[in-house]
């Protein structure tokens, strides 16, 4: 009786550990997006912007100023994310 239950019991334990292996998770007909990078480094530099912007204005310095300064700013502490346009 036993070897009866045994070789339904083993078959249903290596179909279970397998079934990872054969319907991954991140199995999707979808698209990902394949310009994830440019998507965050854009993030970033709207978050940083708007960030200094506030510690600017803040201080008393005009708006339209201050977002002027942050980008300058931002352009070179970071002008190595930008690739630059051979000509």
């Amino acid at each position: 009786m036993t070897k009866r239950l045994l070789l339904p019991l083993v078959a249903a334990c290596t179909l279970a550990l397998c079934a990872g292996c054969l319907f991954p998770k991140n199995f999707s007909k979808e698209k990902k997006d394949k310009h994830v990078a440019a998507s965050l480094e854009k993030e970033f530099r709207q978050r940083w912007v708007e960030k200094r912007v506030a510690d600017l204005t803040a201080t008393g310095v005009n708006t339209t100023v201050a977002e002027a300064q942050a980008n300058t700013e931002y352009d070179a502490k970071y002008s190595y994310a930008e690739p630059t346009a051979k000509k």
